[in-house]
């Protein structure tokens, strides 16, 4: 008997001790989990900057070849192998994201009141490219899907803005249209911004309304 409550104590006192152990270990895994969770949104800000996530790719390459060499020289566990592996494959594999501009941030950038569809910008000698008309009070910029400028135009400049059925070997299309914009820098200038399919008249007739009251807004008054 005595014996027997010896050991009853022992597996007491041992299950006592193992329990205040799995706590520490369940409270320090969830440390670790909620400072991942924490270090999520700052990684994700320092991998639109390159310079940055540079950084942080040599420090994990450093730290992934510390522990190869722990693993090989030391006499280290697998798990250094493992981990090291794992930060040698993020240093060479998670490369920077720089974070894209969108079409309001080069809208904010230029000042733009208000982005047009343009349609299809044709001038004479140059290829026809898909564009958006940034809309500034003082003047008109042209842009490519990928922010290439293709060009700005001055309202002061402008001297006419006309919406009309596009042409097609010298024909007037029924479903065509185009816009076009006339203006002076030296000498006088002008092009076409063409649309096409069902809402193309629609999409022109927008475009010029909007270039037109910008437009006539810095026009003098001419009082008698």
């Amino acid at each position: 008997m005595p014996d027997d409550s010896a050991r009853s104590a022992a597996s007491h006192e041992t299950a006592a001790a193992r329990e205040p152990a799995r706590t520490r270990a369940r409270r320090a895994g969830l440390a670790i989990l909620f400072s991942v969770i924490l270090l999520i949104p700052r990684l994700r800000r320092l991998r639109r900057r390159p310079g940055s996530w540079l950084a942080v790719r040599i420090l994990a390459a450093l730290a992934g070849a510390a522990l190869i060499w722990r693993f090989a020289r030391a006499g280290a566990g697998t798990a250094s192998l493992v981990g090291g592996a794992a930060l040698a494959a993020f240093a060479v594999l998670v490369r920077a994201r720089p974070e894209k501009k969108t079409m309001d941030d080069v809208a904010r950038e230029l000042g733009a009141l208000v982005v047009l569809n343009g349609g299809v910008f044709c001038t004479a000698g140059s290829a026809h490219h898909q564009t958006s008309i940034f809309v500034h009070p003082e003047r008109l910029v042209v842009l490519t899907p990928t922010f290439k400028r293709l060009a700005e135009i001055s309202l002061a400049a402008l001297r006419e803005v006309a919406i009309e059925p596009a042409g097609v070997n010298g024909k007037r299309s029924a479903v065509d249209w185009e816009l076009r914009i006339a203006w002076e820098s030296g000498a006088p200038q002008a092009a076409r911004f063409r649309y096409e399919g069902v809402f193309a008249e629609h999409l022109a007739r927008v475009a010029g309304q909007t270039i037109t009251s910008v437009w006539k807004k810095r026009l003098p008054v001419v009082r008698t």
